[in-house]
């Protein structure tokens, strides 16, 4: 450790830099460079850990819901709780099969169509808050605060509903942001809730 920081000089004439103490700069800034990539990745490798772990708690309550009710109420708590969404909003098609007098269960499907639209090849969408009045409608009280959001389909090339999160983060939500774990996520609710259709 302590020959990785001291700084021993080889003496050369003049003006000249010595090439071995070049050299040994040069190796000391990959070494910190190293250093500093390593912490990042153990650090994503934690944040995915804890993710993973936010999964598979939210697979075992969708599993434990005898009802469509139950799951609707587990995962609107964990995705408020556990995974700490500024805005989550569930909402399901009435005439795809979900019968519950919960606000998630619409009868009018305007605004679920109009979020379908928005969707292409049946992954989540991801980036800027849309237009206030779709997040007043999603939202309530909390519109203001959204800043990003991801849309995510239910129901995969036929979706059946669709889930929305809401940051007050700029940057939580961006349109070049991996999408694997809110796929994830969307399959895993497209499942849970499946079961609870009728006809």
């Amino acid at each position: 450790e302590l020959l990785a920081r001291i700084t021993l000089i080889h003496q050369v004439g003049g003006r000249a830099v010595s090439l071995i103490e070049r050299q040994v700069q040069v190796l000391r800034d990959q070494s910190r460079n190293l250093q500093r990539q390593l912490r990042e990745l153990l650090g994503n490798a934690r944040d995915n850990d804890a993710l993973t772990d936010r999964l598979h708690r939210l697979a075992l309550a969708m599993v434990d819901g005898r009802t469509l009710d139950d799951a609707l109420d587990a995962a609107s708590d964990i995705l408020r709780q556990e995974f700490q969404f500024d805005g989550a909003r569930l909402l399901l098609r009435a005439r795809d099969g979900f019968t519950s007098s919960r606000a998630e269960v619409a009868s009018d499907d305007a605004m679920l169509e109009e979020l379908l639209r928005r969707i292409t090849a049946g992954k989540p969408v991801c980036g800027e808050a849309p237009e206030a009045p779709v997040l007043r409608s999603l939202f309530g009280e909390h519109a203001t605060d959204i800043k990003t959001w991801a849309l995510i389909p239910l129901g995969g090339a036929s979706p059946f509903g669709a889930l929305c999160l809401g940051s007050r983060d700029p940057y939580r939500f961006h349109a070049g942001m991996g999408t694997v774990y809110l796929t994830r996520l969307g399959e895993l609710l497209t499942h849970g809730l499946a079961r609870h259709r009728h006809g």
